[in-house]
């Protein structure tokens, strides 16, 4: 799947990320496939996975950098 970002949404994603969990995993894998135009390029499995983390998993500074995202996603 292809999502067209926002600059504020690449920009979160391109902030640092420190730790070795899911989540932070997930988070380096889509700032590498996040092109110069702003076009993130997710597979089924991470969207699904960028879904259940920004909504099932409490609140919290990554949630915040993936909710905008995952919201347009889910429609």
């Amino acid at each position: 799947m292809r999502i067209q970002l926002s600059p504020s949404e690449v920009q979160r994603y391109q902030r640092p990320v420190r730790g070795r969990g899911g989540f932070q995993t997930l988070l380096r894998r889509i700032a590498r496939n996040i092109d110069s135009a702003g076009v993130l390029e997710i597979t089924d499995n991470d969207l699904e996975k960028l879904i259940r983390y920004s909504f099932e998993y409490g609140q919290g500074g990554f949630q915040e950098r993936t909710k905008r995202t995952a919201r347009r996603a889910r429609r």
